[in-house]
C-alpha cells in the first residue's frame, strides 16, 4: 500500500507541476520543463505498474516503458539547460536529431532484448515484485550516455553560475543541482537495485526530485514570469550601469555596463566581483558609500583618472535605498551613467568663455578672475606681486595699411614672442583690443622690469613672426608699463591694473617701445 502511493504522489507531483507550468509556456526554455515533468510523470507511473502487474512479460513491458523517461528526460533537461545558460541558438535540428537516434536506437534495443539480449543479460522478478536486470556492455554504455548528457547540462548551468552574480547565480545553481539529481539517482540504483523497492527510494530514486529541485529555481526566483523575465533582459541589456549593494557595502548583483564603466573608472578586469566590498573595488568612491550610508535618494557625480590617458573619467551614480514596506534596509540600488563627454564639453565651454578665441590665451575676464585670485594667495603668503601691461605700438596703423588679416597675424605673432619669454607660472592675458597683461605671482620689482625688458626687445626683433606668411606686417614693437604690490599693500588688483596703466601711458608720452614702472600705488 504504502509503495502504491509513493509511486502516486512521484507520478501525481509532477502533472502538477506541469498544469501550473503551461500558463508560462511562452517564457523560454518552459515548454522543455512541462516535457521534464510529463517524462517524471511517466516514469513514476511505469514503476508502479511494473509493481503492481502480476505476470512477468507484463513487468518486463512496464520495465522497457520505464526506459523511455530515463533517455528522453535528459534530453529535455539538456535543452533547458541550454535556454538558460544562453545558449538556445544551439539548439539546432542536427543536435536534437543526434540526441533522438540515440535516445530511439536504445529503446528499440530494450523493448526487443527478449530476441537478442544486447542490453541485458538477464531479467528477474525481486521478492518486492520489482524487475532486476544485469545489463550487458552495451546496455551500461548506453546508461551511460544518458548519464553524460544529464551532466553536460548541469556543466552548462553550473558555468553560467560562475559567470553570473546575485539572484542570477543562485537561480543557476538551484537548477544545476536539480540537473544533478537524475544522476545520482541512477547511480544509487546501480548500487542499490533495492532502493527503489521501498516506498522512499522509490521517490528519492525517481524523477520527481529533479523536478522539484528547477521548479524551486524557476518559480522562487519567478523565472517563469515573462515581466521579471523581460525586466532581467532590459537591466541586462541597458546603456547605464546597474548596481545593487547589500547593506554591508558588497556587490550583490551588477549589470554589463556596470561592468564596463566601473572597469573604466580603475576597476580591476576580469575578475567576479560579486560580495566584494566597493571600498576595495573602487577606493575613490568614498561618496558613493557615503550616498549608500544616508539611506535617501541621492545623485552624486565623480571623476576617476583615465588609465589610457591623461583625462578625468565623469560617473554620475543615483543612489536609491532598498527597504521593505516595515522599513527593513537591504541595501542600494545605484544607476550609473558615464558623462565623461558631458563634463569635457563643460569644460570646454568653461575654458572658452575665459580665452581668447584669436590668441589662445585668457581673455580679460578669464584674466581678470584668476589674477586676482593669484593676487590675494601672494599677498597672505608674503610674498610680491607684479604686474606688466603691454600695447602695441601704431597698431591701428598695420590694421588700416595692412588690413585686419595682417593686424591678427601681427597680435599672434606677438603674443607667441611673449609666450617665450615668461614663464609657465606667469598669467597672460588679453585684455583690450592691442593691449595685453602679464601676472607675476611672487615676483619683484626689479625681477619685473627685467623681464618686461627682455619681453620688449623680443618683441622688437620679431621672434614671434617667423613663423608667419610671407605677407607679414612691418615690425611690431610695444610699449610696457608695470607696478608691483608688497605684502604690506592691500589685494586691489583694480588698483594695482590703475597704476600699470599710468605707467604704460607714461611709456606711450615718452616716445614708445619703452618700459615704465610704477614708482608706488595710489
Amino acid at each position: 500500500m504504502l509503495m502504491t502511493a509513493s509511486c502516486l504522489v512521484a507520478a501525481c507531483v509532477p502533472i502538477a507541476l506541469s498544469l501550473i507550468l503551461f500558463r508560462f509556456r511562452q517564457v523560454p526554455g518552459t515548454i522543455f520543463y512541462i516535457w521534464m515533468a510529463v517524462l517524471s510523470a511517466f516514469f513514476s507511473f511505469t514503476v508502479l505498474m511494473q509493481y503492481s502487474m502480476p505476470e512477468f512479460e507484463a513487468k518486463l513491458f512496464w520495465r522497457n516503458a520505464t526506459q523511455i523517461s530515463i533517455f528522453l528526460f535528459p534530453i529535455a533537461s539538456l535543452f533547458l539547460s541550454m535556454v538558460h545558460a544562453e545558449l538556445e541558438r544551439w539548439i539546432r535540428p542536427g543536435l536534437i536529431i543526434a540526441l533522438s537516434v540515440v535516445s530511439l536506437t536504445a529503446l528499440i534495443l530494450f523493448f526487443t532484448d527478449t530476441a537478442h539480449h544486447l542490453m541485458r543479460q538477464e531479467v528477474h522478478v525481486s521478492a518486492s515484485g520489482l524487475t532486476v536486470a544485469h545489463r550487458t556492455t552495451l546496455g551500461t554504455l548506453f546508461i551511460g550516455y544518458t548519464q553524460l548528457v544529464q551532466l553536460v547540462g548541469a556543466s552548462l548551468l553550473l558555468r553560467a553560475a560562475w559567470d553570473a552574480a546575485g539572484r542570477r547565480r543562485r537561480q543557476l545553481g538551484l537548477m544545476a543541482v536539480g540537473a544533478l539529481l537524475p544522476v545520482l539517482g541512477i547511480s544509487a540504483n546501480l548500487i542499490y537495485p533495492e532502493l527503489s523497492a521501498t516506498p522512499a527510494g522509490s521517490i528519492l530514486s525517481s524523477l520527481l526530485p529533479a523536478c522539484i529541485m528547477i521548479f524551486y529555481g524557476l518559480y522562487r526566483y519567478q523565472l517563469l514570469h515573462i515581466v521579471p523575465f523581460a525586466r532581467d533582459k532590459l537591466i541586462e541589456s541597458m546603456k547605464e550601469g546597474v548596481v545593487v549593494l547589500d547593506a554591508d557595502h558588497r556587490l550583490m548583483d551588477y549589470n554589463p555596463s556596470a561592468y564596463r564603466l566601473l572597469v573604466k573608472a580603475g576597476a580591476q578586469e576580469g575578475s567576479n566581483w560579486t560580495a566584494l566590498p566597493l571600498s576595495l573595488l573602487l577606493p575613490g568612491a568614498e561618496s558613493w558609500l557615503q550616498a549608500h550610508e544616508r539611506r535617501s535618494e541621492l545623485e552624486i557625480e565623480l571623476s576617476f583618472p583615465d588609465g589610457s590617458s591623461e583625462q578625468q573619467v565623469w560617473l554620475s551614480i543615483t543612489v536609491t535605498p532598498l527597504e521593505s514596506e516595515r522599513g527593513v534596509y537591504f541595501g542600494s540600488l545605484s544607476v550609473i551613467a558615464d558623462i565623461t563627454e558631458t563634463k569635457r564639453l563643460e569644460q570646454d565651454l568653461r575654458r572658452r568663455a575665459s580665452t581668447d578665441g584669436l590668441t589662445g590665451i585668457y581673455n580679460q575676464v578669464g584674466f581678470m578672475e584668476r589674477a586676482q585670485r593669484h593676487l590675494s594667495l601672494s599677498l597672505e603668503d608674503g610674498e610680491g606681486f607684479s604686474l606688466i601691461v603691454l600695447d602695441l605700438d601704431h597698431f591701428k596703423r598695420i590694421n588700416d595699411e595692412h588690413g585686419h588679416q595682417v593686424g591678427d597675424i601681427a597680435l599672434k605673432g606677438f603674443v607667441r614672442s611673449v609666450q617665450q619669454v615668461v614663464e609657465r607660472r606667469a598669467l597672460f592675458g588679453r585684455i583690450g583690443g592691442e593691449e595685453f597683461a602679464v601676472a607675476l605671482p611672487g615676483v619683484r620689482a626689479d625681477q619685473a622690469q627685467e623681464l618686461a625688458e627682455r619681453i620688449r626687445r623680443a618683441v622688437m626683433e620679431g621672434a614671434g613672426l617667423e613663423a608667419e606668411e610671407e605677407s607679414r606686417p612691418a615690425r611690431v614693437t610695444v610699449s610696457i608699463g608695470g607696478s608691483t604690490a608688497s605684502s604690506a599693500d592691500r589685494a586691489d588688483f583694480q588698483r594695482l591694473l590703475a597704476a600699470a596703466d599710468r605707467a604704460l601711458y607714461r611709456a606711450k608720452r615718452s616716445g614708445r617701445n619703452q618700459v615704465r614702472w610704477a614708482e608706488e600705488l595710489e
